[in-house]
């Protein structure tokens, strides 16, 4: 494995990141704002660059599928983020509740003044329908299945791989403790357990990756308005960004004290 390819993988990634942040920020704040077909095309932009980065990821996860579980291009504070590889999928829509929330916080005066909730269907994600917001439940409810059902999946993966070979092998590892040739005749089948266990993470980080990208394609591009989808990618690429940030703040200030 070359590490350095998954790195540049991801270093690639965070900068891709910032450009589409940039662009779609810009897209937001303009005084003239952008039309509905404009915003949707930045849109399946951003949506398209997550896939191709899924695909890479993926083509590198064959060679070596343990490494994103851990990976050693992220920070520890984002590693403690990871679930199967990543981020949870269901956060992209634990993020459009509380930017809902907070939006509508922000603009309560103006909704209650006389004409204000229909005005407020201009602003994005404030103007959350009740149809959308029962869509956004349904997908809420489907993604929560589907990561429980991954994690059932990776539990069972964990105890399979720990029950045969590993325990007996360490069983019989004990026993030879005083000869010799410790733990000889073992190596290769738990060599070959390893391989396989490797072979079967890859794949979880694949289907963690296409339910990801899967639901956020919904919500930007089933779900939302174009403005509405600008406004959630534009917090989740923040989001992102900042956990970066503060990983690495956080990993410079324990390296000075160590």
């Amino acid at each position: 494995m070359d590490g350095d390819r998954f790195r540049s993988c991801f270093d690639e990634w965070i900068r891709e990141q910032e450009s589409d942040l940039n662009e779609l920020l810009e897209a937001m704040q303009s005084e003239r704002r952008e039309s509905d077909p404009q915003l949707s095309e930045l849109v399946e932009k951003s949506m398209r660059h997550y896939k191709e980065y899924s695909e890479k990821r993926r083509a590198l996860a064959r060679e070596d599928g343990p490494t994103f579980f851990c990976p050693p291009w992220c920070t520890a504070f984002e590693n403690s983020f990871l679930w199967l590889g990543g981020c949870r999928p269901t956060l992209s829509i634990r993020l459009l509740y509380a930017l809902s929330g907070y939006e509508l916080d922000a603009h309560l005066d103006d909704i209650l003044a006389p004409g204000g909730f229909a005005a407020s269907f201009q602003r994005g994600l404030v103007g959350l329908s009740a149809p959308q917001l029962a869509t956004v439940n349904d997908l809420h409810c489907r993604t929560l299945k589907e990561e429980d059902r991954l994690s059932a999946k990776m539990a069972t993966l964990q105890e399979d791989v720990a029950d045969k070979p590993l325990l007996p092998i360490a069983a019989d590892r004990a026993r030879r403790r005083a000869e010799a040739a410790e733990g000889s005749g073992g190596h290769e089948v738990v060599e070959a357990a390893m391989n396989e266990h490797a072979e079967k993470l890859a794949g979880m980080v694949e289907e963690a990756d296409e339910l990801r990208v899967a639901t956020l394609r919904t919500l930007v591009t089933e779900i939302l308005t174009p403005l509405q989808a600008v406004e959630l990618l534009v917090a989740a690429k923040q989001l992102q960004l900042s956990v970066r940030q503060w990983g690495q703040r956080r990993d410079l200030h324990h390296r000075r004290r160590g």
